[in-house]
């Protein structure tokens, strides 16, 4: 299993405000939509209910002590990695409680750095300390403000 971490987060790492994403990124939508298809998408169960369905062609499974229809569910992290342990790649899409406790695990980080600092209540974890040490950025593309940046563990 290669997990990745795919988020959007400004530059003072918020990923969420009331329940949504602050922000109308179309190419980091389409950037989200072309990486996950068809790959397992691993998320917390706040986050799932973000979505107004499970995302489309794509594996859902979801980190929850209920039980939801249409996505796998699994009480905790290491029991929903036990079942994905024979699959390729995983994108772990959050929220932050989850980006937080698998970021020591991911192999490597699919990041939009969004050019603002906003209000928010959901926040990416402390990550910057990991750059050059842990791990090492292979990938950087700007836009008109974002930059898509991907890291590779070293």
């Amino acid at each position: 299993m290669n997990l990745i971490i795919i988020a959007a987060l400004t530059k003072n790492r918020v990923i969420g405000k009331n329940g949504a994403v602050p922000w109308d990124i179309p190419s980091d939508v389409e950037r989200f939509k072309q990486l996950t298809l068809d790959h397992v998408v691993l998320m917390g169960r706040r986050t799932y209910e973000t979505l107004s369905t499970p995302l489309v062609n794509r594996r859902n499974v979801v980190i929850t002590s209920r039980r939801l229809e249409g996505v796998e569910t699994y009480a905790t992290i290491a029991d929903a990695l036990r079942a994905l342990e024979r699959e390729g790649d995983v994108y772990v899409i959050g929220g932050g409680q989850i980006f937080a406790e698998l970021l020591d695990s991911a192999a490597s980080l699919r990041l939009t750095i969004v050019d603002q600092e906003i209000d928010g209540d959901t926040f990416f974890p402390p990550y910057e300390h990991l750059i050059g040490t842990v791990f090492r950025l292979v990938s950087e593309e700007e836009g008109e403000g974002f930059t898509f940046k991907d890291y590779v563990r070293i």
